[in-house]
Parts: structure tokens; sequence; C-alpha cells
């Protein structure tokens, strides 16, 4: 049994229209439920960005994709969006829990404490997770016990985006992009005050669980607050279990060391021109939870991220409007046994990525953009299974939409130059030093077909290749010195010709 309650307040309102992230938020939050009420309740829950199943000749609503180039309909770009009463039935302590079941992706599921999102088989680093849509800079794509630093307690919106337009975010992008959403940065003009408070629980795992946030400001600027916790002790499960970690009952009725403790924050604020406006945000999380597949290991998470957005409308020549995002993360985490540290885990890097949309002219429409990364990662520790390691890449990508009589036709291209260098390990002489040099080419295009004037036939079809990630540099790795930096891969993408 799981209860939620959410509170919402807005005082100071004045003659101007209610700001759009209000709007967005205002249904789905000020509920009081159990959760077996809610889910009878969930066919006819609806959020403010679409509209109920369509009754009778009516229409379903185009969804528009924060993480799509063009911002298009969700039949043109397949995507799923959770927000609003969506989002809140569906939230889970992982992000791969709260995903699995929508259309086409599952759960990496290790335990109730870690799980990353399978999007049509793909997993691992073929998943590309990002914040606000910039890089999401950690090490959970290197071992199912690595845990994504978000919690939904904080998250406004989740986006799975797949298809051709899912290549403009990487070569980690070729099975899919989550965007998980948080508006630290605001978007719209916030006159008065808005908040939001829940709070959670649940007896399997006797889960107590809080969020609160806060925003207000005026036309010329919006501040942002939010802070969250969230604590569980092992899952109960109907048969006895044995345990060997210390200070245990040695056997017990709960999976053992599934006990988790989650918390984190984030202060942001935005100012506004009368063409855009420029936004700051610093956020924090932590977390320490058990593994569950050895009794007595655990990991201590720490995650700092500093953001930076802007966007200035433009309207002049070819283009209508330019974003900037840029971010810098530092993430560590240790793995502990029996209480003392083992493993350690950093990856710290910086994120930038600009994006020009461009006029419409006529029936095209489309968007350009400029992509860079540099990421520098490390494992110290018996269990480490990746060298020291620095990442850069930089690339260029373009996406166009060419509305037609019959429908719809859309392109998207990247190129991209990546390089990843090795310092091997000084307890670890398996893994080499060196430098390896990458350039990853995609394309992709995309149909849609109006058959009907309430159905559509859609095709998608992509080639696109993938640089070497960091967690396959070993002895094998820094072997191909002679030969070609990139052959095709399974599936498509580009990989070197020797795998680790």
């Amino acid at each position: 049994m799981s209860l939620h309650f959410f509170v919402v307040r807005r005082r100071g309102l004045s003659a101007s229209p209610v700001p759009a992230h209000f709007a967005r938020n205002a249904l789905g939050v000020a509920v009081l439920c159990l959760s077996g009420v809610c889910a009878a309740q969930g066919a006819s829950a609806t959020s403010a960005d679409s509209t109920s199943s369509p009754v009778g000749g009516q229409t379903l609503p185009d969804v528009t994709v924060t993480a799509s180039p063009v911002g298009g309909a969700a039949l043109a770009v397949p995507s799923s969006a959770l927000v609003g009463a969506d989002l809140t039935l569906r939230a889970d302590t992982t992000l791969g829990q709260t995903l699995d079941g929508l259309p086409g992706v599952s759960s990496s599921y290790f335990g109730p404490n870690a799980s990353r999102p399978i999007i049509r088989g793909q997993d691992g680093d073929r998943i590309r997770v990002l914040n606000n849509s910039g890089a999401m800079i950690d090490a959970s794509a290197l071992s199912y016990d690595h845990a994504v630093p978000v919690d939904t307690l904080s998250t406004e919106r989740i986006e799975v985006l797949r298809g051709p337009a899912a290549l403009l975010y990487g070569g980690s992008a070729v099975g899919g992009v989550v965007n998980v959403m948080d508006n630290r940065i605001p978007h719209d003009p916030t006159n008065g005050v808005t908040g939001k408070l829940s709070v959670d629980g649940a007896t399997g795992n006797r889960e107590h669980a809080g969020a609160a946030m806060v925003e207000s400001g005026d036309d010329r600027f919006a501040l942002h607050a939010d802070v969250f916790d969230r604590g569980t002790s092992d899952v109960a499960v109907p048969t006895d279990l044995e345990c060997e970690k210390p200070g245990s009952l040695g056997v017990a009725r709960r999976i053992c060391n599934s006990a988790s403790q989650t918390r984190g924050g984030a202060l942001g604020g935005s100012l506004f021109f009368d063409r855009g406006y420029l936004g700051l945000s610093a956020s924090s999380f932590r977390s320490d939870y058990g593994t569950v597949a050895e009794d007595d290991v655990t990991i201590g998470m720490r995650s700092n991220r500093y953001a930076l957005e802007s966007e200035v409308r433009v309207d002049a020549g070819p283009l209508h409007n330019v974003k900037l995002r840029a971010s810098h993360t530092d993430y560590r985490h240790t793995e502990f046994e029996s209480g003392e540290p083992g493993t350690t885990f950093k990856n710290s890097g910086n994120d930038v990525r600009i994006e020009a949309r461009q006029t419409r002219m006529g029936r095209l429409e489309g968007m350009v953009g400029l992509q860079a990364e540099a990421t520098r990662f490390s494992a110290v520790g018996e269990e480490a299974f990746a060298p020291r390691s620095s990442s850069k890449s930089v690339a260029f990508f373009a996406h166009e939409a060419l509305a037609m009589d019959w429908g719809k036709l859309t392109f998207g291209a990247r190129t991209e130059k990546a390089s990843v260098e090795s310092f091997g390990s000084a307890n670890i002489a398996r893994f080499e030093t060196g430098q390896r040099d990458f350039a990853p080419h995609s394309a992709a295009l995309g149909l849609e077909f109006n058959v009907a004037p309430e159905w559509q036939l859609t095709s998608n079809v992509a080639a696109t290749q993938r640089a070497r990630q960091r967690g396959k540099l070993a002895t094998a790795a820094w072997a191909w010195k002679s030969r070609p930096a990139l052959t095709s891969g399974p599936a498509g993408n580009a990989a070197p010709t020797s795998s680790a």
C-alpha cells in the first residue's frame, strides 16, 4: 500500500495570465488518495499537456516533446511523456522502474535501488539519459548496480524519445533518449508564489518520502528552490531469506541489504528580457543504498551539478531562436564492504550544446546545432574494471522536417569527432595507456503518411555509428593501432574491430 499527499498553494496573483509552468502542474498535484483508488481512476486521469482519450469522432491531440528537435507530434517522433497525474501514479524509487511498462521500455532491474531504462532491447551506454536536455554525467552505464542520480520526487516531467531524432544526442543514443526535466531553471515568468508539497509512504519497504518546491518572481525574474528526502528499509517478502549482513537477524522475511536513503535539493533562477531568458541552477544528489547481490556491500553516491541555460528569440532572417545549454558535473560513488571503503568511481565533466532553430520557410522547418563534451573518469580499488581516462567530443547535427500534402518527411544527420585517452592504472597491469580517435557519422530518415483523417502510417530508418565508451577500454582495446578506427558494428553501430 502506498500513500501520496500533495498540497499546492498560489498567492499574490496579478492580472496577468497564469504562467505556463503552473498550468502544466495544476492538475495531478492537488490530490490525496491511496494508490489503489488512483489506479482505478488512472484511465480517466489526464495531464495538462494532453486531453482525455478520444470519444466518438474526436481525434487525439498532439503531444509536444521537448527533446524533439522541432517539437514534433508523438506520431512523427516516436515518444512517451510522463507528467502530472501520470508521473505521480508511475513514480518509483528508480528511473528504470518508473518507466518500466511504457511502449518499448523495460528496466534493467538490479534490486529496488538501481535500474536504468531499456529501450527496444538496448541498454547501458546505448541509452542516453539527459537532464533538462543536457548531459547527465555519472557511472550508471558501467554496471547494473550503479544507480542513476535522479529521484522522481524532484522531477516534473520525463520524456522517452525513440526513432531518428534520438541520434542528435550522440552515439550513446542509438537505443533512445530519456529526458528528465525539473524546471530548476524557470523558462516562464512566475507572478506570485507557486509551491508544491509531496509526502509518500509505503508498507512493503517501510518507505517514507517527502519533497517540497517553491517558485517566486515577477515578469523579470523567477527563483526556484526544491528539496527532497526518501528512506526505505529492506523489502518484505513472503518467505524466509538468509542474510549475512553484520547486525542482521540472520534469517528474516526481507530482502537482505535492500534499504536506501536518498536526499537532495536545488536552487535556481532566471532573468527574463524582451526576447528570451538567462538562467542558472545548482543541484545536489546524495544516495546510500544496498546492492542486494552482496549482503555486505553498500554504495555511497554523491553528485553535484551546475547548469546554465539561455534562449534568445531572433525572429530575423533564417533564424527563429537560439538556445544555449551548459553544465558541469562532479560525480563520485564509493562501494563499501562491511562498512570499509572499497572501489571509488569518479566522473566529472562539462557539456555545452547550442541549438539554432530556423524560421519556417514554406513547408520546411528544422534546426542545426553544435555539441561539445569533455569528461575525466577514474576507478580506484580492487574492482576497478576500467582505466583512468579522459574523453572529448565535438559534434555538428541537423534535423529538418518537410510538410507534404500526404504527410511529413523528416531527415537528421550528425557528424562527430571524438577522442578517448587512457592513463592506465597504477595497480592493474592489463590497462595500457594511449589515445584513440574516432569519427562517427549518423543519418536518419522518417516518413509520416496520412492514410485517413484519423490514421497515419510512420516509418523510420537510421544508420548510426558510435565511438567506444570508456568502459570498453582494456588491454585489447588499445591493440588496434594499425587497424581502421571504425568499422560496422552490430545493428549498424560503428565500433572498433576488436571488443574488450
